[in-house]
């Protein structure tokens, strides 16, 4: 594969991971504190409701970012270590783990009793697993694209970076 269709593959990357961040950045930051206005009665349907929306526009691109990541690494662009992207793969595989081990059982609760202050609580307190490893898998990515659009990174270093 030639050194520009890497580079297309880690930018389409970056694309996907940093929809991704900024749709659980708007959930997060903006629907999360709306929940308590919303009637506890009525949460749930709403809240069934929300979770297809969620699905599309937070797990898909999850799982596309996991499968385009290990593409990358199979195929990735000279100035990246393969071991930054190792890192990078890690931080999204913890932030599913987050979201089926602690938040989406909240989740389940929040859909079948309704948004009680203490589980909006405990989802808000806890959803701050994933925005550290979001933020960090973004920085890190960030750089990565630092790394491949740098002009002063040359071949003697390029050609390092691949082991």
């Amino acid at each position: 594969m030639s050194e520009s269709a890497r580079r297309m593959l880690f930018v389409l990357l970056l694309a996907v991971a940093l929809i991704q961040t900024g749709a659980h950045i708007s959930q997060s930051f903006v629907n999360y504190p709306a929940w308590q206005f919303i009637g506890r009665d009525s949460f749930p349907a709403y809240h069934h409701a929300m979770t297809v929306g969620a699905f599309r526009f937070l797990l898909v691109p999850r799982l596309v970012e996991l499968g385009l990541a290990i593409v990358v690494l199979l195929f990735p662009p000279s100035a990246i270590r393969r071991s930054l992207l190792v890192l990078a793969i890690g931080l999204t595989l913890s932030g599913l783990i987050s979201t089926v081990l602690i938040q989406r059982p909240i989740h389940e609760q929040l859909e079948t009793i309704g948004n009680t202050p203490e589980l909006l609580s405990r989802l808000r307190g806890t959803d701050w697993i994933r925005h550290g490893l979001q933020m960090l898998r973004a920085a890190l990515y960030l750089w990565m694209l630092w790394l491949v659009v740098n002009p002063r990174t040359d071949t003697a270093t390029r050609s390092h970076a691949i082991q």
